[in-house]
């Protein structure tokens, strides 16, 4: 059995990595004005960027090349000029959920007619901005590679690395002493046996020796017998090792995570780079369907601006009138979704299968994995009720409605009182109801709420929360629809 005092530290090298790296986090924003100043100054710079292609979103990295805008990620590789990249005026807001991060994204289609949003990363937008209005200066071999390397598993890198050259090192500062077996150490509940060993303290022969329990294997030595260990130095001095089969174990361990996350570097990248580029057109140039730009006034209201758009884009009498079916499963996966079940594993795992840990220790894993189970429980059962709710309860409120089709193609239904909206929801594909209309609303209307909407009869499923319209998403909403409206590319 490894010592706990090696466990902590190696795990505290680990932590320490770990906050390094939110440190780096933190510094996003003064690297983020760094590369406007570099941007600036002609050298190359690697923008994130939010890509939203087919479900999700996920994080890539931009960066120009010539006269193109490149866009490298998981599954992604685009090219789009960058005059196009500056003038399309298809855009909208878009979240990464898993780093709430927020971005412009703009709209484009590739050849087979697929939809692509990409934005900067807000802070990282005026360092894009810079590179566009530059000169064109073709990108460097190491900028592609860096452009390509995936996030997450170079992490796992540097930490399995330093957890490796730790490991190392502890090792290397050790050393190698005879010394003698004092007792045999039974663990009957954890299957396993320690030998007790002293040998004798630096101090000298009136020093109290030192001592510490180290795996053995069968066949066990005898009590008074002679085994080599690697006595370890400062700041673990009086802790020590087995010599059959720690060593080899520790850097099997290692070793070969450095090695397996660095293949998978390596792999990622080498694909990402290999896969052939996806030629990307602004939206409005390549629809040529869109109909004539539509006379209506700038200062119009919201509904009338979105009737409009219904027809300039072609949409106004598309409706399908027919509902998605939802299974009936669907509230419990959604519930189930909803919670975070992995702490209950992890500290779970760490309680009763770790050996060796204190008695405290262990108590105090199994009450945060009792905690993190009760804290999962709770949030799915809450979403379960609020989802359930909306799948079966009655209608509670009357609406008038307006759809608006965003350029990734899903469709947002407001609901207005009036002329004014105030709830927004995303529903459920494929599909959509008539653009305008009178809808019933069931569930909890409020922000953060699940909601069906009931039109001509027929309830409508939705895959997103109650979102309020505020001012700030009233205004982008109007300058998004009216940039469509026009037929501006700019």
């Amino acid at each position: 059995m490894i010592p706990l005092d090696i466990v902590f530290l190696l795990l505290g090298m680990l932590a320490l990595g770990a906050v390094v790296g939110v440190a780096l986090a933190a510094n996003g924003e003064r690297s983020a004005a760094r590369g406007v100043a570099r941007a600036r100054a002609g050298r190359p710079v690697l923008v994130p960027v939010l890509v939203g292609s087919g479900e999700g979103q996920h994080r890539g990295r931009a960066f120009v090349d010539g006269d193109d805008v490149v866009v490298v990620g998981p599954g992604t590789h685009l090219r789009v000029s960058r005059s196009a990249f500056r003038s399309t005026g298809q855009r909208r807001i878009g979240v990464n959920d898993e780093l709430f991060e927020f971005a412009e994204q703009r709209g484009f289609v590739d050849a087979a007619g697929g939809r692509h949003l990409v934005g900067a990363v807000d802070e990282w937008s005026p360092a894009l901005d810079a590179q566009l209005e530059g000169h064109p200066r073709p990108a460097g071999r190491w900028q592609r590679i860096r452009a390509a390397v995936p996030t997450t598993p170079l992490v796992i890198v540097v930490l399995a690395l330093l957890a490796f050259t730790g490991f190392q090192t502890l090792w290397a500062m050790g050393d190698d002493v005879e010394a003698t077996v004092v007792r045999l150490v039974d663990h009957p509940e954890d299957g396993y046996t320690d030998c007790a060993v002293r040998w004798p303290a630096a101090g000298g022969p009136d020093a109290e020796p030192n001592y510490a329990e180290i795996d053995c294997y069968e066949p066990y030595p005898a009590v008074g017998d002679t085994v080599r260990i690697k006595a370890l130095a400062s700041p673990l001095e009086g802790a020590a090792l087995d010599q059959e089969g720690t060593y080899e174990g520790l850097t099997l361990l290692t070793g070969g995570a450095t090695l397996l996350a660095g293949t998978v570097v390596l792999v990622a990248a080498a694909t990402r780079l290999r896969r052939p580029a996806v030629r990307l057109a602004p939206i409005a140039a390549a629809e040529v369907t869109v109909a004539p730009p539509v006379d209506v006034a700038r200062d119009a209201d919201l509904p009338e601006l979105l009737d409009a758009l219904a027809v300039r884009e072609g949409w106004q009498s598309s409706g399908t009138g027919t509902a998605p079916v939802q299974p009936a499963h669907a509230p419990l996966l959604m519930a189930l979704g909803s919670a975070r079940w992995w702490p209950v594993a992890v500290l779970a795992g760490a309680a009763w299968l770790v050996d060796g840990l204190p008695g405290a220790l262990r108590a105090g894993l199994g009450a945060g994995a009792v905690a993190a189970l009760a804290w999962a429980v709770w949030r799915a059962l809450t979403t379960l009720l609020a989802v359930r709710r909306a799948a079966v309860g009655p209608v509670t409120s009357e609406w008038d409605y307006r759809l608006i089709r965003d350029i990734g193609d899903e469709w947002y239904a407001l609901l207005l009182l009036g002329r004014t909206p105030h709830w927004m929801v995303l529903l459920d594909e494929p599909g959509h109801p008539p653009t305008r209309g009178r809808c019933g609303v069931r569930g909890d209307l409020r922000e953060g709420g699940a909601v069906h909407l009931r039109i001509d009869g027929t309830f409508w499923p939705t895959l997103s929360p109650v979102v309020r319209v505020d001012d700030d998403m009233m205004r982008e909403m109007r300058r998004d629809v009216l940039d469509r409206l026009s037929g501006a590319d700019g």
